[in-house]
């Protein structure tokens, strides 16, 4: 008895294991509803794929009849192609599609590592399918390929309604479906029920279509899935793209032609898969309570019900999958054929041109930093590769991977060539990257208004979509009263899905400086309700290469409910709806004592609403405590501040050597310049400048600067 009581506790715990594995939010495959969508909407879709399912009936019910017939013989092993698309910039490493693979290859080979838990009901049904998968390493032009295809520019937001298939089927820089299974991973998927983003509710895992539910080579004819469920946590999670590669190879759910299990009873037309109503997000037992077969049993751990749990195929599921790849309907028979083997680089001995790729860790250095290059070029089974780094140490290499020290500012091309025995490929982008000397970087206090003619030079704008809006400088409308801002005139488009844009201030010293504080004014508004755009403050203290970010931006929702709301109109702040938002001094520990930090002001419009409102920037101001001792210059330079305190004008005067040149600026508390001039020695070595001629500093405390040879030396004035 105890032993039976450790037993069941035991299986128990087990069995709450496997529940966990399943987000009980996640709808694991949408694939009837999108088929559904399709034979509404296209009758002569519906007629077409009927006529195609009776006909891989009869021939499944034949391989049935052969199996049972015939002595058992050795069956060939189907090899499917595979390609996969990553939609829109998700970081995503190649690895993770090899680990993919692997999983889905243990799946169908019956060597998942939790084959020894499934219930002994139908454990001997669980057999090596003798089907595989490899990525593809030859593209349809011939040319050598990882078979990981980045998308960069399209959105991660995926609507099942209608798909962007722009890289399957037949046509220029597409890969055929009869030729190569295709892969879409997106980061959200839409449909008429569900939308995206999605808002902590249910969301779709993903979606296939059956054999005949589209014509041969279609685009359509495809796999949509999450990144979510590309088994980068739990191997398990590569049950998700299992089950749609069931479908895609004529595997109905156990619970039959539905995506609601639960609810009735259904069939999936294989012998040894018990009707059942299926079962979602849960594991019950496989034995007893299934009031759809009279054995009471139900295959509960098939990867193709919902259940928590799936782990295995059955002889019946592996025999119609099987029948669907030796059918010739929508090309299945070509995938595995010889010919496409050697054509997709499947089979060794293959041959394909080289194509020269690389990627880098950052874009932008300080001079004597470094950047990292990897290679991500594919040159098939051999060959070799080359760079040349300009202004670099090393200047050349022939490694894969390669870190590169850039001594001397400037900008700087890297050249990089693949080469096989095909042949040779060079990729080379000038302007690549990007070396600044940090060492001469602004000191607070410090202020951008915004309020000259143009934007400041020192301001850098990148437009991550040409042509779309960017920071541009508003030139009636600002903070305090004042007529100018930086903005994003987002309501001029119609479409600004997904688009970053962003602003970056040049580099500043805080080499001797702690106690940092920032604050600017914000104006914002949504366009709709379910609005996400993304705002972000971020500080580089590298001269931009990596990116960090400031604790305490407020998100789009919180600048919305401050400022302007939601509006469809183009939103124009009126005075109460300028925002000032401060960073307080302990939020910035980490910028304390650096020498070349860079900020930026970040915006990424929502991808699911499609386009978004105006953001204002103004005021942006730095201050800090600079800790410096008196320094040589400072002694030598005799500077006389008086009167001060004063009520009127105050007098500076202080020394130099012979025709030096100073900036003189004064600045009220906020970090605003109110007085600025440049002035060179007089012939005595000496300058003086009065400050307040025109009287219009109000009472309080103000600082002057002296800016001299990149040093700063700043005293206090006070105006009574």
């Amino acid at each position: 008895m105890k032993k039976q009581i450790l037993f069941a506790l035991s299986a128990a715990m087990f069995s709450l294991t496997l529940i966990a594995q399943r987000d009980p939010n996640m709808i694991p495959c949408t694939t009837y509803d999108a088929m559904d969508e399709v034979f509404k909407n296209n009758p002569s879709a519906n007629t077409r794929y009927q006529q195609v399912q009776t006909q891989l009936e009869q021939e499944y019910q034949n391989e049935l009849a052969k199996a049972s017939s015939v002595a058992k013989v050795a069956v060939p092993i189907y090899t499917i192609p595979v390609v996969f698309h990553i939609m829109g910039p998700q970081s995503i490493s190649d690895q993770v599609f090899t680990n993919l693979i692997s999983y889905v290859n243990n799946d169908f080979a019956a060597l998942g590592s939790d084959k020894g838990t499934i219930s002994p009901l139908f454990a001997s049904l669980y057999v090596d399918a003798e089907i595989r998968f490899e990525i593809a390493k030859k593209d349809p032009l011939g040319n050598c390929t990882n078979g990981i295809i980045r998308h960069d520019n399209e959105n991660i937001y995926w609507s099942q309604s209608g798909g962007n298939y722009n890289y399957s089927g037949s046509g220029v820089n597409r890969w055929p479906t009869n030729k190569y299974l295709n892969v879409y991973i997106v980061e959200c998927i839409a449909s008429s029920t569900y939308t995206c983003p999605t808002t902590g509710g249910a969301y779709i895992g993903g979606y296939t279509y059956l054999p005949g539910t589209w014509s041969t080579n279609a685009p359509q004819d495809a796999i949509v899935m999450l990144k979510s469920q590309l088994a980068q946590i739990d191997p398990k999670d590569s049950r998700t793209i299992s089950h749609e590669i069931g479908h895609w190879l004529n595997l109905p759910h156990t619970f039959g032609n539905t995506n609601n299990p639960g609810v009735t009873c259904g069939d999936d037309g294989v012998a040894d898969t018990p009707p059942t109503k299926g079962y979602f997000s849960t594991c019950p037992s496989s034995s007893g309570g299934n009031t759809c077969d009279a054995s009471g049993n139900a295959n509960v751990e098939n990867i193709m019900d919902y259940a928590s749990c799936p782990k295995m195929f059955t002889q019946g599921q592996v025999t119609r999958m099987r029948t669907a790849l030796a059918s010739s309907t929508s090309g299945r028979n070509n995938l595995w054929s010889a010919a496409n083997l050697l054509a997709t680089g499947i089979t060794p001995g293959y041959t394909c041109s080289p194509i020269a790729d690389f990627k880098s860790n950052k874009r932008a250095v300080c001079e004597g930093g470094t950047v990292t290059y990897t290679t991500t070029g594919a040159y098939g089974s051999s060959g070799n590769v080359s760079w040349t780094f300009q202004g670099g140490t090393p200047s050349t290499s022939t490694a894969t991977s390669q870190v590169v020290t850039y001594p001397t500012a400037g900008t700087y091309s890297v050249s990089h060539t693949v080469t096989n025995p095909n042949g040779t490929n060079t990729k080379t982008v000038t302007s690549y990257v990007t070396v600044t000397d940090g060492t001469n970087g602004i000191l607070v206090p410090t202020m951008y208004d915004f309020q000259g003619s143009t934007l400041p030079s020192s301001i850098t704008v990148t437009n991550g979509n040409t042509g779309s809006p960017t920071w541009i400088q508003h030139t009636t409308n600002g903070a305090n009263s004042t007529t100018k801002s930086i903005y994003m005139n987002n309501a001029s488009s119609s479409s600004t899905g997904g688009h970053i844009d962003y602003f970056e201030t040049p580099i500043y010293d805080f080499t001797n400086t702690t106690g940092l504080t920032l604050s600017y004014y914000y104006a914002y508004a949504k366009r709709v309700a379910a609005q996400a755009d993304t705002f972000k403050v971020q500080y580089s203290l590298d001269c931009g290469g990596t990116w960090s970010n400031v604790l305490g931006a407020p998100t789009t929702a919180q600048m919305a409910t401050a400022s302007g709301g939601t509006t469809t109109t183009a939103f124009t702040p009126t005075s109460s709806q300028w925002v000032l938002k401060s960073h307080p001094t302990a939020l910035l520990n980490v910028l304390n004592n650096k020498p070349s930090v860079k900020l930026r002001f970040w915006f990424k419009s929502d991808i699911g609403t499609g386009r978004s409102n105006n953001i204002y920037i103004d005021q942006i101001n730095l201050t800090g405590n600079v800790v410096t001792a008196i320094t040589e210059l400072e002694k030598s330079m005799q500077i006389e501040l008086y009167p001060n305190p004063s009520n009127t004008t105050s007098t500076l005067h202080f020394t130099l050597n012979e025709k030096q040149y100073a900036k003189i600026s004064v600045l009220d508390v906020m970090g605003r310049i109110l007085e600025s001039v440049d002035k060179t020695t007089d012939n005595g070595n000496t300058i003086e400048y009065i400050i307040n001629q025109n009287n219009q500093l109000a009472s309080g405390i103000y600082f002057v600067n002296i800016d001299v040879n990149n040093q700063r030396i700043t005293k206090k004035l006070i105006i009574e």
